[in-house]
């Protein structure tokens, strides 16, 4: 992994696991919510056994996962990661950490409402990951699921823990199983997460 990315990667994740365990008190909105780094190992692996270039993520909140995102496409010809995230604090924290990085060049951070967002989207992608507000969990999925290439992947957090959005996501798992062009498990790293793969249109 590139050492400047390494170094961001390093730093946050300390600082997310200080917010988890309590440590440390987050002012309200400046929380992490980050994924653990075990995850982003893993979402590192699958981008780069299925080659991909092209990426989408709901929720970009500090940038954590995007840079793990960033960092497996970085090296592939016409590289881009496009996050979304709503609130604008959040978005300034991000931007700071992609520069720092080095990885703010292939990287495009969108703010605004993920809903109105993606639908302004065009063009396929290799890796989606959802991580924003669970009310809307499905209705993401069922957006992002035409603009995923076959053979893509869409990745869902959260799908185990907290134990406040079991219910939620329970629906999601059943939403997205009954979909009859997609193969999808549920992983047990990380918080949970759902990895749904596109077997045709």
């Amino acid at each position: 992994m590139d050492n400047k990315v390494l170094q961001i990667i390093s730093r946050l994740n300390k600082q997310s696991n200080l917010e988890r365990n309590g440590s440390v008190k987050a002012a309200s909105g400046q929380e992490m919510l980050a994924i653990t780094a075990d995850t982003g190992v893993f979402f590192s692996i699958l981008l780069k056994a299925i080659k991909a270039r092209r990426v989408l993520e709901v929720g970009t909140s500090v940038g954590f996962s995007t840079l793990w995102l960033a960092e497996a496409v970085g090296k592939n010809r016409g590289a881009r990661v496009i996050t979304i995230e709503l609130k604008p604090q959040k978005v300034d924290l991000a931007l700071k950490n992609f520069k720092e990085a080095g990885v703010d060049k292939i990287i495009e951070v969108k703010q605004g409402v993920a809903l109105d967002l993606l639908l302004k989207l065009k063009g396929k992608f290799d890796f989606v990951f959802l991580d924003a507000d669970k009310e809307n969990i499905i209705r993401y999925f069922d957006l992002v699921l035409p603009m995923v290439r076959i053979g893509g992947i869409i990745a869902t957090d959260n799908m185990l823990y907290p134990g406040r959005f079991r219910s939620t996501m329970r629906k999601y798992a059943r939403h997205v199983h009954s979909k009859p062009n997609i193969q999808s498990v549920t992983v047990p790293i990380g918080m949970g997460e759902e990895i749904t793969f596109k077997v045709c249109n």
